[in-house]
């Protein structure tokens, strides 16, 4: 299952952008993915397809209050084994 870190920033909008994390994190959770927000991102877990509409979604809803938005995307999908986020921390001692 893949599992995605995304981050959506608005440029120069000030020093705060919790308001537009807040509207893409709205975003994310309408859709069938687990959702785990971070201090420097999003991390996603579900269905390929559903994270790609998910992101492009949020980018989307941000870029309607703002001019300029700086989205980054990573994904690591993983087929040789179980791909989770909660696996992913198990693995560095983060879940125990």
């Amino acid at each position: 299952m893949p599992v995605a870190e995304v981050s959506i920033v608005p440029i120069g909008e000030g020093p705060s952008i919790s308001k537009y994390v807040k509207k893409a994190i709205d975003v994310f959770k309408k859709y069938n993915l687990k959702v785990e927000p971070g201090a420097m991102g999003t991390v996603l877990e579900g269905n390929l397809d559903e994270i790609i509409k998910a992101y492009k979604e949020a980018h989307e809803t941000v870029l309607k209050d703002t001019v300029r938005v700086l989205s980054t995307l990573k994904i690591d999908d993983r087929r040789d084994k179980e791909n989770t986020i909660e696996e992913k921390l198990k693995a560095i001692d983060c879940y125990k």
